[in-house]
């Protein structure tokens, strides 16, 4: 014969096997997804940060591509390429002999959908380049940027 009190067993023993498990997910929700947001917002800013130095080195290939060109055909061929902003260009003399400095800044915006709705990463860099008369190799130089 049974006494009283069957259900109430059952539900104890359930609320001690669910009580737990529920308290572990949500104190393990509530730490894992803000560290997850933060890898995924760091990838981004990382894509951002390697496209603004590969948009910098397409400025200066096509910066190269015309070495006798004068300081406005060099500034146009740099204002062309999507997020170049040129800060300041220099000649030192004639152009027949003559180095330009151009001073320029690269500006990306990247946005991502992730789980965590829409992501949103912004980075600039500035850089120099000499573009010498003669078809030579020249080296990008990464400057900080004026504000």
């Amino acid at each position: 014969m049974r006494h009283g009190g069957g259900t109430s067993v059952w539900l104890r023993r359930v609320l001690t096997v669910a009580v737990p498990a529920i308290v572990l997910a949500v104190v393990g929700a509530a730490t894992g997804l803000p560290l997850l947001r933060d890898r995924s917002q760091q990838r981004l800013e990382q894509r951002a940060e390697r496209e603004v130095t590969a948009t910098a080195q397409l400025a200066r290939a096509r910066l190269l591509a015309e070495p006798m060109a004068g300081e406005s055909t060099l500034r146009q061929a740099a204002d062309a390429v999507d997020g170049v902003e040129v800060l300041a260009v220099r000649s030192d003399g004639p152009r027949a002999e003559a180095t330009v400095r151009l001073v320029f800044r690269v500006r990306v915006a990247k946005t991502a959908a992730s789980v965590f709705g829409w992501q949103r990463a912004d980075s600039a860099a500035c850089f120099a380049l000499a573009v010498p008369a003669d078809a030579g190799p020249v080296a990008l130089e990464r400057l900080s940027c004026p504000d």
